[in-house]
């Protein structure tokens, strides 16, 4: 009964996932006033990590991306 449950359940949350998923848009900033007058800070993506090497726990890595014109 429970295994059943169980699978009923991943069976239902792997459908309502894939639904989403093909709902999900991508952030755009790209329509906002201020952008639209200065498209060279119009940002695409910002990756944030922190080091994994030894000695560099301090340490944190950024990377940003814009729109090139």
């Amino acid at each position: 009964m429970i295994l059943r449950m169980n699978k009923t359940l991943c069976g239902t949350t792997a459908l309502a996932l894939c639904i989403t998923a093909t709902l999900a848009g991508a952030s755009s900033h790209r329509e906002a006033p201020a952008i639209t007058e200065t498209p060279k800070i119009d940002g695409t993506d910002f990756y944030m990590f922190r080091s994994y090497e030894p000695g560099r726990d301090g340490f944190v890595t950024m990377i940003a991306n814009y729109q090139p014109i």
